[in-house]
């Protein structure tokens, strides 16, 4: 027997007879680092004290999603946590604080997990398609029985590669987990780049949602050449929902539904069976096949769908205008944004020879379109903006008098100063700011100079500013209340007991 146990976003559970491990659990509510990012979905309703004792922890990369400190803090000290080798210093020196004993999962490599045996992939980055996943380990978990397997590329394409190893590792094709990652920001674009015209900004949504469509379709199809039929396919993933003041963007946030691509495969591919899993929705394998799917209402379970946030896409008509800060700050004293600025020079620094750097030094040094060719930064403080200019030259950023920076300057984006500033000092995470409406973009011409949100998202990045990360670890663990319940480890000598749905 093998069940996979759907957790939310990307988290399972996997268990045989006699071994049970957790693949990227969050077992909280919140989404993101202290969830600012927003709230868990489907909505669940999860038992710490009830939870099943484990042997092991996998996590296959440092993203919050993945990696969610306070999710680590509820589990026993003596379950091994098994973290992507790739991911950073920081991630690591937390694993060893917490007493985890798990070795480094390594990319191309067998780690055997009782009667589990994880295969683990390296993903290909040199086209620059998968984001900044640079640490993450998809694989392919089988039991040594061979009753089946669970299949995940995480956040990344599969690679050719990956497809032609899958045969030699397990005979059969097992249950495919798909990450479905589409989100929008555009919401947070202060020049839209979607026409006026709405019916237009219709015809255009849905062009793009066929293509999505249409990629996904094209995954499940090279998979299937070259590994067979799944017994079942996952859409999991874009696990969260807004909540609060920024309820509204779950209409505009979530573009393309996990229902809406399990429904569009299954057309497609009538001789497969595709799920939208709920979160404790369960999948027993036996010799291969498929032989139960239900819910397992023992420690956890999806809340009644009436209790869902509606999270159906209106489209991209709608454009944030005001928003909060992440940290609850709204000033800066003069003496710290003289210190933001010292530490930007960092993001000079990151900006150099990058692609923001080479459409600078391919524009003129006169104005545009009576707009200053160059990048701004528009820091909300208080009641009057500070504006900062990126200047290449000095590889820092300048302050730039300009009452109107959206209108001045071709590209830029705008949040709060005191966010900027706790991003650098670790106090606040990249997926706190840059995706979830506390802030801003502007390209008046993107085809000259483009700027997102990414540029923080990279900068911030634990591989890239490891001490950082290790700050924000350690403000995360001494958040974790003293005395919260904790997931037990198992003990060899202790069998599964009623935990098994076969």
């Amino acid at each position: 027997m093998l069940q996979i146990t759907f957790l939310g976003h990307q988290g399972f559970m996997v268990e045989t007879d006699s071994t049970r491990v957790l693949i990227d659990p969050l077992l909280g509510d919140g989404f993101g680092h202290r969830g600012l990012c927003g709230v868990l979905h489907p909505p669940r309703r999860i038992d710490i004290e009830a939870f099943p004792p484990v042997d092991a922890v996998v996590i296959t990369h440092e993203h919050d999603d993945h990696f969610d400190v306070p999710s680590l803090a509820c589990l026993d000290r003596a379950i091994p946590i098994h973290l992507s080798a790739r991911s950073s210093d920081a991630a690591h020196a937390l694993l060893r604080e917490l007493g985890s004993g798990g070795e480094p999962l390594q990319p191309e490599a067998e780690l055997a997990i009782g009667d589990l045996h994880f295969h683990t992939f390296v993903a290909d980055h040199r086209d620059g398609r998968n984001g900044d996943e640079w640490d993450v380990v998809p694989f392919l978990v089988r039991d040594a029985a061979g009753h089946g397997s669970l299949l995940s590329s995480v956040d990344v394409r599969p690679s050719p590669a990956m497809l032609a190893r899958l045969p030699r590792l397990a005979a059969r094709a097992g249950i495919w987990a798909h990450a479905n990652n589409v989100t929008s920001d555009a919401f947070q674009r202060a020049t839209p780049l979607l026409p006026a015209d709405p019916d237009a900004d219709d015809a255009s949504v849905q062009t793009e949602q066929d293509a999505m469509l249409g990629v996904v379709a094209r995954r499940h199809d090279a998979l299937e050449r070259a590994w067979g039929t799944p017994v079942a396919g996952l859409v999991v993933g874009g696990g969260w929902s807004f909540g609060g003041e920024r309820a509204w963007l779950d209409h505009h946030a979530f573009p393309l539904s996990c229902e809406r691509i399990a429904a569009d495969l299954a057309d497609r591919c009538p001789r497969g069976r595709f799920f939208a899993p709920a979160p404790g929705q369960a999948f027993v394998m036996r010799e291969g096949r498929l032989v139960a799917e239900r819910p397992r209402g023992d420690f956890i379970a999806a809340l009644p769908r009436a209790q869902w946030p509606a999270r159906e896409f209106r489209g991209d008509h709608a454009r944030l205008s005001d928003y909060a800060p992440a940290c609850g700050r709204r000033t800066l004293c003069a003496t710290a944004l003289e210190r933001l600025q010292h530490e930007l020079r960092d993001l000079a620094r990151h900006l150099h020879g990058s692609a923001v750097f080479r459409s600078l030094c391919s524009l003129p040094t006169g104005p545009v379109e009576g707009r200053l060719p160059a990048l701004a930064l528009s820091l909300r403080n208080g009641s009057e903006p500070v504006v900062l200019r990126y200047h290449p030259g000095g590889c820092g950023f300048v302050v730039h008098h300009a009452a109107d920076p959206i209108e001045a300057f071709m590209s830029g984006l705008e949040l709060w100063a005191s966010d900027l500033l706790a991003l650098i000092d670790g106090e606040l995470s990249p997926s706190a700011l840059c995706y979830v409406g506390r802030m801003r973009t502007w390209n008046h011409d993107p085809q000259r100079l483009w700027v997102s949100p990414n540029l923080l998202w990279t900068l911030a990045h634990p591989l890239r500013r490891p001490e950082a990360a290790a700050v924000l670890y350690r403000r995360l663990l001494a958040d974790v209340p003293p005395g919260a319940p904790r997931i037990r480890a198992r003990s060899p000598r202790e069998g599964l007991g009623s935990s098994e749905q076969s």
